[in-house]
């Protein structure tokens, strides 16, 4: 009896049905994982399917191949036997999750994932092929987790190309039914006035009469922006999809995603995932690359009235409107003097707004040549460039506030009309003007400029000209026309109340200027930006308190007001580095990163027993006060010598992403989270590793190593 029990044993697991074909469960807070196969065995050179399974909590979604706004891509790592390869990771239609603003791309309740498996010719019978994977994903609800599994899938060999296994064929089956069907015809896509726009053709025939609906689903990052509208329009025999593009919007080959089709017919209305590669045209409907004669544009003449009437409204902006309000009254008094003179300096100030819109024009569009994706107020992408915009428009409410005048009220911020060179001054009050307006965008403006920048150089100066017609429009009209003044009131006392009211909404423009600055920069660019606003306050007081004082007070205080705004200007450029590496690798924000050691407890474990020194910098590229301290630092000349002299081992620790021994050798500190740093054998005959401070200088790493002998190499 006892014999015939191990003969049972054995023949079962002889038998290929001793091998799990659906393989281990993993199941962790959130997720349960397994792999199956479609096959009930694998043979030499077959090629078969296998699914990644996810059976999610409730509430909780893993992410699609594109996350959307936030999220992670599920991903698999194989292990597989000699021979085998595995396909790309074949994604089902994605569902769409909102929490606005923010959209995002994943799966609930279930997913499952296709991946195709291809063993070798020459694969070896009688024995079972073990595949393994580490699967990793991020599960979310109202907090994310990562998450990740071994999982393993045992499969027969066999002689012959396996049947399907009839156990997981409904898994299988239902996966396919969720994958996009290829599209019906071809497609094509170009970017105009800021959107993608997807266009289906009349080859697409009768199926155009059936899409009620349509969304898109990219599969680039950063090519639309996700939460926007996607609008839908049809004509006779074409129907386009056009949605704001986002911040990596396509350059050209194609552009490639799920096209979700909603379909109507017979009183049934079915979702339709349909995957597409729309042929990328470039911009504006041209060929890439294409310029259009002047001639040729037919919408040219609507495209110069809305410019026109775009830099109209400009004026009323917050940011422009103090400036002219004030200048137009005091043309009153002017033009009773110097009629001709006020005309001129009229003509002058629309000769500083149009020029410095061409000038601005002829900026982009080298750009657009060099394959920028650029629009208006590109130049408020640099943090730079937004700080200075917050100090002029801090230095102009400072001027109407009276903390400084400078000649006569506001019109002196580059106009001089009561005094001095009126003509010169006047153009560049123009080019004032341009440059507080550029973080705005009036009504029938953006319309105007998002055409010009996808039409050919000539047709784009002629529109950006218009926008400075439109500009100075109100000003040049008040010089020429005598009627248009006497509407106006009469200069007196309420014309400084008037002024100092202007000056707030130049404080509040200013200070959404500093919003803009938080979403490009770390904490560190933001506080040198409010460092230098303090100091551009600083000068302008300085500035007025040297009109009152004597000789060597008035040097005192121009000084003081130089060295303000000299100082103002350098912060951000000090920080600019930090504020860009905040977004990037740590180790690209370290000299010599070179020299550092990915992180490994054995080689520590080994350097210390050896008794050499060793500094293991546990860090990530997401935290800023590493990143300060990896600059002021360990980025030091002098400490870099030390390093060299003192032989120090530099060993790094990067938890930019989620690694189980970089959490356990913090926890071992007592420390849930970084910045740690620790120096091992600082001091010869102590084994002790010392923690140095959270927040470094070069000094306290330089005392950490001072006891070390020179030349003490590794």
């Amino acid at each position: 009896m006892r014999t015939f029990k191990w003969l049972i044993f054995g023949f079962l697991i002889a038998s290929p049905a001793a091998y799990p074909l659906s393989g281990n469960v993993v199941a962790t807070d959130n997720v349960k994982a397994r792999l199956a196969s479609e096959t009930n065995a694998i043979a030499p050179g077959q090629s078969i399917w296998v699914a990644l399974e996810f059976n999610i909590r409730d509430g909780w979604h893993t992410y699609w191949r594109n996350p959307g706004d936030s999220g992670q891509a599920t991903s698999l790592a194989w292990s597989l036997p000699p021979g085998f390869t595995a396909g790309e990771m074949v994604w089902t239609t994605p569902h769409r999750f909102e929490l606005p603003p923010l959209v995002n791309y994943g799966y609930a309740k279930h997913a499952v994932h296709l991946v195709e498996i291809t063993a070798p010719k020459d694969l070896e019978l009688g024995r079972a092929a073990l595949l393994r994977a580490k699967a990793s994903w991020l599960v979310c609800s109202d907090v994310c987790v990562p998450e990740d599994a071994n999982l393993l899938l045992n499969l027969p060999v066999s002689a012959t190309a396996a049947a399907a296994d009839p156990k997981d064929a409904a898994l299988f089956a239902a996966a396919r039914s969720d994958l996009p069907n290829p599209e019906p015809a071809s497609s094509s896509a170009r970017l105009q006035n800021g959107q993608l726009v997807i266009t289906l053709g009349k080859m697409w025939g009768p199926a155009l009469s059936h899409i009620e609906s349509l969304a898109f689903y990219p599969y680039a990052e950063g090519s639309i922006e996700y939460g926007a509208p996607q609008t839908l329009t049809r004509s006779h025999d074409s129907i386009e999809l056009a949605v704001k593009a986002g911040y990596q919007p396509p350059h050209d080959g194609t552009v490639r995603g799920v096209l979700l089709a909603t379909e109507g017919s017979g009183g049934n209305t079915v979702a339709v995932p349909m995957e597409i590669a729309a042929t990328f045209n470039g911009a504006g409907g041209l060929p890439a690359g294409a310029n259009a004669p002047l001639a040729a544009a037919p919408a040219l003449p609507s495209l110069i009235v809305l410019a026109i009437l775009g830099g109209l409204i400009l004026n009323l902006m917050p940011c422009v409107f103090p400036v002219l309000s004030i200048k137009a009254i005091g043309l009153v008094a002017q033009a009773k003097k110097h009629p001709a003179k006020v005309r001129a300096k009229g003509l002058v100030f629309a000769a500083g707004v149009v020029s410095s819109m061409l000038s601005l024009a002829v900026i982009l569009l080298a750009l657009r040549e060099g394959g920028e994706q650029i629009g208006w107020g590109f130049q408020l992408q640099s943090p730079l460039f937004v700080t200075l915009m917050v100090y002029l428009l801090l230095a102009v409410g400072l001027n109407l506030s009276g903390v400084f005048e400078v000649g006569g009220g506001l019109a002196g911020v580059g106009d001089g009309l009561t005094r001095g060179d009126g003509y010169r001054a006047s153009f560049f009050t123009g080019v004032l003007t341009t440059l507080v307006a550029t973080p705005c965008t009036a009504p029938f403006m953006a319309a105007a400029v998002g055409a010009a920048l996808t039409q050919s150089p000539l047709v784009a100066l002629v529109i950006f000209a218009s926008l400075g017609v439109g500009l100075s429009l109100p000003y040049l009209l008040l010089s020429f026309a005598p009627w248009m003044r006497r509407a106006l009131p009469k200069p007196g006392a309420w014309m400084d109340t008037l002024k100092q009211i202007f000056a707030f909404p130049m404080y509040a423009s200013a200070a959404w200027l500093l919003w803009v600055l938080a979403q490009q920069t770390s904490s560190l660019g933001l506080g040198a930006a409010l460092a230098g606003a303090i100091l551009i306050a600083l000068a302008a007081w300085a500035y007025q308190k040297s009109k009152f004082s004597g000789l060597r007070g008035r040097i005192t205080a121009i000084v003081t007001a130089i060295a303000a705004v000299l100082l103002a200007v350098l912060l951000p450029l000090h920080f600019a580095d930090v504020a860009a590496a905040s977004t990037g690798s740590t180790a690209a924000s370290t000299p010599a990163a070179d020299a550092w050691l990915p992180y490994d407890a054995a080689r520590v474990a080994e350097i210390n027993a050896a008794g050499r020194p060793l500094l293991v910098n546990f860090t990530a590229s997401w935290c800023l006060t590493c990143l300060v301290n990896e600059r002021n630092a360990f980025a030091d000349s002098a400490v870099q010598e030390v390093f060299r002299e003192k032989g120090v081992t530099l060993m790094k620790g990067d938890w930019t992403n989620r690694d189980p021994a970089i959490t356990k050798a913090l926890s071992s500190f007592g420390r849930a989270g970084v910045p740690l740093y620790v120096v091992y054998n600082a001091k010869p005959g102590s084994s002790e590793p010392l923690v140095l401070p959270q927040l470094l200088t070069a000094n306290i790493v330089h005392d950490a190593l001072a006891d070390l002998p020179e030349h003490n190499l590794k």
